[in-house]
């Protein structure tokens, strides 16, 4: 797999870190549309890849949770602002 990470590497510009990612990803896509015993066969081959991805999804999700929060938050003090309100005087 370090063979394929340096080869993505290589010709897309992209960190070490991106294109295991993308392996992972595309990893666990073709091993949903393959028989099992490929399946299987190209998880012995890409192993780790889909660790790899899930957890990318993981920090992703929860990065978007944060940054739509962080937006919320952002919302109503812009709006408490346009409106004259003070946070904590006019509550």
């Amino acid at each position: 797999m370090d063979d394929l990470i340096a080869q993505i590497t290589e010709k897309t510009g992209v960190t070490a870190e991106k294109a295991k990612e993308m392996v992972g990803v595309t990893a666990d896509w073709v091993k949903s549309r393959v028989p099992e015993d490929v399946a299987d066969q190209l998880g012995s081959i890409l192993s780790g890849a889909g660790d790899i991805a899930g957890s990318a999804t993981e920090a992703a999700s929860g990065a978007a949770a944060a940054a739509t929060g962080k937006a919320g938050e952002l919302w109503h003090k812009a709006k408490d602002t346009v409106s004259g309100r003070t946070p904590g005087k006019d509550e």
